[in-house]
Order: C-alpha cells, then structure tokens, then sequence
C-alpha cells in the first residue's frame, strides 16, 4: 500500500483552511445598544429640604435618623439623565419588612425632551411610635424597581 505524498494532503487541506480563514476574518456588527432612557445616580437621605422656585436638595444627607431630633426623613433620587415621560413611585418599608407607605405614581420627565440632570423625592415623618431598625424604601419607573437603599431610625 502506497502512501499518499505530504504535498497532495495538505494541497487537500487548503481549501478547507481557506474557507476557516475567510469565515475568522468576517466580523458582525454588535447590535446597537439603545440609550438609556434614565441614568440613576443615587438615593441619599436627609432630614431637611432645601427648594428652590425649580430645584430641591437635601439637607444635611445622613443615614441615622433620631426620634425627638429629626422630624423627618426625606429620601432623593439624582439622575444624571432623563430622557422622555415616565412616572415614578415610591415604596417604604418598616424593619419588619412590611410595606409602611406607598405613592401613587407621579410622572416625571417629558415627552420628546432630555433633561441633563433630574431630582425627586419623597417623605415619611418620624414620630415616637415608628419601630426603631433598618427601614428601605425602594424606587419604581413605569412599574419597575430603579433602585433602592437604606436608612435606621432609633
């Protein structure tokens, strides 16, 4: 039995190596990746407000809140975008984990417009008959969780 010569192997194999070499050069274009239509940059909490005519900020951002001190807890959402309408809404809950307070949704944003910088918040009171503990309030856009965070009431 005769073995074939090396050159007429590999001159078999070229074909293939050719089809591999053009099929590793081709490259797909990934897809295109939408915009996000909300950069959320942080949730602090205060026990003050500072507004404006057109701004809000917290005052004095903390995350301890005390009982006959801080009469209240702000929370504020910053986004660092927002593009077009959407409605956002807030839940808090105790440290049991049980659901204390819900808004209903408010919108924000506007249609067709992008806002380079957006702040919201919302409140709860602290009085003497709240459970002391690690209490959260967590943050829906149009129905989804964007963020949530922590804060202690003693």
């Amino acid at each position: 039995m005769k073995r074939p010569a090396p050159a007429i192997f590999i001159h078999g194999l070229l074909p293939i190596f050719s089809v591999i070499l053009v099929v590793s050069c081709v490259r797909f274009a990934p897809p295109a990746l939408e915009d996000p239509a909300v950069v959320l940059d942080r949730i602090v909490f205060s026990s003050g407000l500072n507004q404006k005519a057109d701004w809000a900020g917290p005052v004095g951002e903390k995350r301890r809140f005390e009982k006959g001190s801080d009469p209240n807890v702000y929370a504020f959402l910053s986004f660092g975008e927002l593009r077009g309408a959407h409605t956002l809404s807030w839940k808090w809950y105790d440290p049991s984990r049980r659901l204390y307070r819900t808004t209903d949704p408010i919108d924000i944003g506007e249609a067709g417009k992008v806002f380079e910088r957006y702040i919201a918040w919302d409140v709860i009171f602290v009085s003497d008959d709240k459970p002391n503990g690690l209490w959260t309030v967590a943050v829906f856009m149009d129905g989804r969780l964007i963020g949530s965070n922590d804060f202690e009431i003693k």
